[in-house]
């Protein structure tokens, strides 16, 4: 689970780290830049404008971070977290236009190399040492972000870390560059140059498509929907997952969900199940925001019911007077329509804890959750425990003088009356 900004230091917040990173990003850019025109270097100048792009990320990073605290309202009922690809598909372009550049650059200096027409670079201790300097701030940065993002489980800050040494790799082949400039190799610069822009071209491509999808309110992809929608379908009461959707909204995802429930809750029951599937689901997923939960009662709603039983004589099979000391369970479905209730199904279980020394009310419990009952009828109430568990599973407990499992599915089918 993501820390919370009130548990953190100052150091590891998002938008301490945000503010770090544009500042340098923003000074290597410009010195880059100030270094390529001394020294001629087309690599070295592609490097100084694939900055700009981390550049662009941690600028919408931070309108992220400021716009996140603004609440929602009837006008922008999801916030304002779209205003920063507004501004990163407008600076998509512009990268475009400068890798575009770049490789026009290079493929004409490789034509004059061919054609015998050579380029100098010039190289000094001073552009060594500021290369040197660059490279190590920049795998400074790379490590404090791995260490952050793996203390505070975030998403955001491991992603900006993956990118930083991505870009390490950059710096290492501009610097090994230079290297080879100095044994007369110029023509390697320009290579790197036109290998350094190809890569701003892709990152340029990713911000601009990522951003594009974003504001056509595109459905996107996410590598653990399906643990996702398995997690939501063990909560009880929960009878069918309709819809499943997750969007992006910035740098933030949004779920939005529609699920069948159980025709028996009440109105704070339902929000009780909604509050605790939001908890569990952030618990569990930690890069998505924020949760909607839209409710909706089966079309034909089900019961599930669940009795403890001493034998298994099928239909005439008694009912137990000790929930944790019976040897099977029973479990049932019955189905209502416009034309009454009628019975879909029954079943006999074996109780798989009936040889439990501790806590075997509890483990029953969960146990009978698990095959998503509504209901369980007992002959006397429960303890604390095993009560708690299905209070909180939003099962109904209902105590019977009944005495077998036909008396029960009769009474459910309201052609019995309870004694």
């Amino acid at each position: 689970m993501i820390e919370t900004n009130e548990n953190l230091k100052f150091y590891e917040r998002p938008i301490f780290l945000n503010f770090l990173l544009l500042t340098i990003t923003i000074l290597l850019f410009i010195l880059k830049l100030i270094f390529s025109s001394i020294s001629n270097s087309l690599a070295l100048q592609a490097d100084a404008f694939d900055n700009l792009t981390d550049i662009v990320m941690v600028v919408a990073a931070l309108i992220g971070i400021i716009y996140s605290r603004k609440k929602p309202n009837e006008k922008f009922p999801y916030g304002y977290y779209k205003i920063e690809n507004i501004v990163s598909l407008i600076i998509s372009i512009f990268i475009f236009y400068t890798a575009y550049n770049i490789i026009l650059q290079s493929i004409r200096e490789i034509l004059s190399f061919i054609s015998g027409n050579l380029k100098t670079i010039e190289t000094s201790i001073l552009i060594y040492v500021f290369l040197v300097i660059s490279l190590i701030i920049s795998l400074s940065i790379t490590l404090y972000l791995k260490i952050i993002g793996k203390k505070t489980n975030s998403p955001v800050i491991e992603a900006e870390a993956s990118e930083k040494l991505y870009d390490n790799f950059i710096s290492l082949s501009v610097l090994i560059g230079f290297i080879g400039a100095s044994f007369n190799l110029y023509l390697l610069d320009s290579i790197i140059g036109l290998f350094i822009a190809l890569f701003i071209i892709k990152g340029g491509f990713d911000i601009f498509l990522n951003s594009t999808k974003i504001l056509l309110d595109a459905v996107i992809d996410f590598d653990k929907r399906t643990e996702l929608y398995n997690l939501i379908e063990t909560f009880p009461k929960i009878k069918k997952i309709e819809r499943l959707e997750i969007r992006s909204y910035g740098k933030y995802v949004f779920l939005e969900v529609n699920v069948n429930l159980s025709k028996d809750l009440t109105l704070n029951q339902v929000q009780t199940l909604k509050n605790l599937i939001n908890i569990k689901i952030k618990e569990s997923f930690p890069q998505i925001f924020k949760v909607v939960i839209l409710t909706q009662t089966e079309e034909k709603p089900i019961t599930k019911v669940a009795i403890p039983l001493i034998d298994n004589n099928g239909l005439n099979s008694h009912i137990s007077d000790h929930f944790g000391e019976a040897l099977y369970f029973a479990l049932f479905e019955i189905e209502e329509s416009d034309v009454g209730k009628h019975l879909l199904n029954y079943n006999i279980v074996t109780n798989k804890f009936i040889k439990e020394e501790k806590r075997k009310g509890i483990l029953i419990s969960d146990w009978l959750i698990s095959y998503k009952i509504d209901k369980i009828f007992l002959k006397k109430d429960l303890k604390i425990g095993p009560k708690l568990i299905f209070e909180k599973g939003l099962i109904s407990i209902e105590i019977t003088e009944l005495n077998n499992l036909n008396e029960i599915i009769n009474y459910e089918l309201k052609l019995l009356k309870s004694t």
